[in-house]
């Protein structure tokens, strides 16, 4: 490394462009704010550790050198990089800038708040992008755990361990729904006892984590227990075997609004029949890009936190 060429710095360029620009040293001194014999000395300094001299006199001017016009050329393209690389820092640091690789449960998809928070997120920095995976919520916690997810929108409950950290995202009821034909569609509302001999169609999920979890609760206050004769890793699923009349399910109500004809929406008798959706990430691998989808999607009820 050529250490004389440390007294060509960031300054110095910019003193050297203000010369280029006015091609006098007296009017480049007042625009800079020095007095002219310091000018001359930093310019003659930068000629030195460059071993090339950038301007020749002519009458009472100035005028650029072969060495000069390319000192010019090389030195405007550095300032550019040098300000885009401070403009980046300060991007990135914002949040304005970044990658998110975020899960969700298929389900969450037909909530009104996930969508328009995606695209909240997606008018406040476009340049932040995201990665979907949709997939149960063995696969999200998983994915969180080894790294490959930043953040995952699980239904609730689940057993969130340090690191990972959650805030509740949402909640929505839960209903029944049936075949079109199905006997039970006739009852205005479904206690959840009249299904425990029927099929019923659930998630690939254990039985302690999300909606199977919640049922199972409910099941078991009512004093019965649900029999899942199917299970499925996506809703879409769900919808088309309870349209094709292989049984029933328990699905929060905005996904019930999307069926057809084929399939009958009813609540549950059941007060407090819900889900909740938590949105889990890791808080030692928050970046500022997450935390501002966190802040746009979950926002703290603790100023603090």
């Amino acid at each position: 490394m050529d250490y004389s060429l440390s007294a060509v710095s960031l300054r110095r360029l910019q003193v050297f462009l203000t010369v280029c620009e006015t091609l006098h040293m007296a009017r480049a001194a007042e625009r800079l704010g020095v007095a002219q014999p310091a000018l001359s000395q930093q310019i003659a300094a930068l000629e030195e550790a460059l071993g090339a001299k950038l301007f020749r006199r002519y009458g009472r001017g100035i005028e650029l050198t072969a060495a000069g016009h390319a000192c010019r050329s090389e030195a405007q393209k550095l300032l550019v990089l040098h300000q885009s690389a401070i403009d980046q820092v300060r991007r990135t640091a914002r949040g304005d800038t970044g990658r998110i690789a975020l899960g969700y449960v298929g389900s969450s998809m037909f909530t009104d708040e996930f969508p328009a928070q995606l695209k909240a997120m997606r008018e406040s920095a476009p340049e932040v992008e995201f990665i979907l995976r949709e997939g149960g919520i063995a696969m999200q916690l998983a994915g969180l755990e080894a790294g490959e997810l930043d953040a995952a929108l699980v239904r609730a409950p689940v057993v969130v361990h340090p690191p990972l950290r959650y805030r509740i995202h949402s909640l929505q009821d839960l209903v029944v729904i049936l075949p079109g034909d199905h006997q039970l569609a006739e009852l205005p509302e479904i206690p959840i006892e009249k299904l425990a001999s029927e099929s019923m169609i659930g998630f690939h999920d254990t039985d302690d984590v999300g909606i199977g979890s919640v049922v199972s609760q409910l099941a078991m206050s009512a004093g019965c227990k649900l029999e899942v004769k199917w299970r499925v890793t996506e809703i879409g699923s769900i919808l088309g075997l309870v349209a094709a009349g292989l049984g029933y399910s328990i699905v929060p109500r905005e996904v019930a609004l999307y069926t057809n004809h084929r399939i009958i929406m009813r609540p549950l008798a059941e007060p407090g029949a819900s889900t909740e959706l938590w949105l889990v990430w890791n808080e030692q691998k928050e970046t500022p890009a997450l935390s501002r989808f966190l802040n746009i999607a979950v926002p703290p009820t603790n100023p603090d936190e």
